[in-house]
């Protein structure tokens, strides 16, 4: 029943036994253990970034210990930031926000995402426990860069911001689905959904009704993809899931959509070759990618979003394999 668990944490009844459950690796039952096999890879896990013998917890020490720099504390920071202590190097990790977690605070909002909170919690509690130096409130400036951190070897792991579409924005109410998430706007009762990825799937999720009841006050979301499938790239039960859920709340999944032109008040999109527009929209969102960020420094290197956009595990596992070389 926990055999997923022990592939997260192969020292899972260990730990427990000795009442060090706060230290047990948390799997988060994200299935790309199974989805790796059933694609013909070998088997890995999001939050473990190694399932060898020489992994995070027994990595051996640098022959050369270094001063390390590792700017933005989201999951790729703080990973990059444990393995690099725990090869003997001395670090400090600059955050410019007041939390650590990164966009996975976010992640974490929509329904059925909660479990995502024990990453976080189990990173920050890492970097605690080895006495590792963390500013939080911190923005690294170029100057720090040639003063203070100056001898440092620099890794940059300042993540991405979600993408607007600026012609688009002349709509009478436009926000990014990560301005919901995490709070900073509010979206009205009849919404189009830009995007059929896995962020514009979840964001429909969390804004549709619990039932589809047909209540009045219920907010009416439609999704707009131009291609032929929800969330590519994805695969499993869990897309099947919210895939499901989607249908039985009665969000709109026009799939092979273009968008075409946009108004203040009209949004006009093309499918199978007829045109198709929605006037009585009140909000439209973003859900169409990121663009990383960046920060000009040759001796930057980069991981997690600001290198290549991509999930959790692509983060965390990037940043194991540069921290194993520093």
């Amino acid at each position: 029943m926990i055999g997923r668990a022990n592939l997260c944490d192969p020292e899972f009844v260990q730990k427990a036994c000795e009442g060090r459950e706060d230290e047990i690796r948390p799997c988060i039952g994200c299935l790309r253990c199974l989805n790796g096999i059933m694609f013909g890879k070998r088997v890995a896990c999001t939050v473990n970034p190694s399932l060898e013998l020489e992994n995070e917890d027994n990595i051996p020490v640098a022959q050369e210990k270094k001063q390390v720099l590792v700017i933005g504390g989201g999951p790729a920071g703080m990973e990059a930031a444990f393995v690099a202590k725990k090869r003997g190097h001395e670090v400090v990790l600059c955050e410019k926000s007041n939390e650590l977690g990164g966009l996975l605070r976010i992640a974490a909002v929509p329904i059925s995402k909660q479990e995502l909170c024990k990453v976080i919690k189990f990173m920050a509690r890492r970097l605690q426990n080895e006495g590792i130096e963390v500013r939080m409130n911190c923005e690294v400036t170029p100057e720090m860069l040639e003063t203070e951190f100056k001898d440092y070897e620099v890794v940059c792991s300042i993540g991405a911001k979600p993408k607007e579409i600026e012609s688009f924005k002349q709509f009478k109410q436009t926000m990014t689905a990560d301005d919901i998430l995490a709070g900073r706007t509010f979206p009205g009762r009849k919404i189009v959904i830009l995007g059929g990825g896995s962020v514009g799937c979840e964001t429909a999720d969390y804004l549709a009704p619990l039932i589809n009841d047909l209540f009045p006050a219920n907010r009416d979301v439609t999704i707009l993809e131009m291609t032929p499938s929800l969330m590519t790239g994805e695969g499993g039960a869990a897309k099947s899931q919210l895939t499901q859920r989607l249908m039985r709340k009665g969000v709109k999944i026009e799939l092979n959509s273009q968008v075409t032109k946009v108004d203040e008040n009209t949004i006009t999109y093309v499918k199978e070759g007829v045109e198709h527009h929605i006037d009585d929209a009140d909000t439209l969102v973003f859900a169409v990618g990121y663009i990383p960020l960046k920060m000009e420094n040759e001796r930057a290197n980069y991981i997690g979003d600001c290198d290549k956009v991509g999930n959790l595990k692509d983060a965390i596992g990037a940043a194991y394999q540069l921290a194993k070389t520093l």
